[in-house]
């Protein structure tokens, strides 16, 4: 029974008095009658109760846990239940591989034409560098011969 002399969510439900020994009380405290109430519809309080029963107890929040959670997916889908949420999930993920796979296959394609165009950019400086050398060779050629004239005052026009 809880500590606060209230009886837990299923025996609340089921109009029993709640014992210390009651099973379901460390499971649905009185605050969450819903979670008691899905999963009673759906497998039947003895049903639980005799589960929970041949379980250790370090594994029974785990069960309440799944069982809740199966209630909830069946009393939603009556049909499928947790397995149409498992199909849907399975076919999301199935689609965001081949997204992942288109976009890996488009990125490797970019990184090609990228590459491409790196290479044939250095080819074009390299012929660049290759032409501008020879020109600047001559340039530079023609400062040492003194072609480049610095410009000079002449001393006509100071003569007046």
């Amino acid at each position: 029974m809880s500590h606060s002399q209230q009886p837990c969510a299923a025996c609340k439900l089921q109009r029993r008095k709640c014992t210390q020994e009651c099973i379901f009380a460390p499971h649905f405290p009185p605050d969450q009658p819903q979670k008691f109430a899905n999963i009673h519809k759906v497998f039947g309080a003895s049903n639980v109760a005799k589960l929970l029963s041949e379980l250790p107890a370090t594994h029974r929040e785990e069960a309440v846990n799944s069982l809740a959670y199966e209630a909830d997916a069946r009393l939603k889908d009556p049909v499928y239940g947790c397995l149409g949420q498992i199909s849907i999930l399975q076919h999301r993920l199935k689609q965001l591989h081949m997204d992942l796979d288109a976009a890996k296959q488009e990125l490797v394609k970019y990184m090609g034409q990228q590459q491409q165009q790196q290479q044939q950019q250095r080819s074009a400086d390299l012929r660049g560098t290759a032409a501008g050398d020879g020109a600047r060779g001559e340039r530079a050629a023609g400062d040492v011969q003194g072609v480049r004239a610095k410009p000079t005052t002449s001393s006509s026009s100071y003569q007046s």
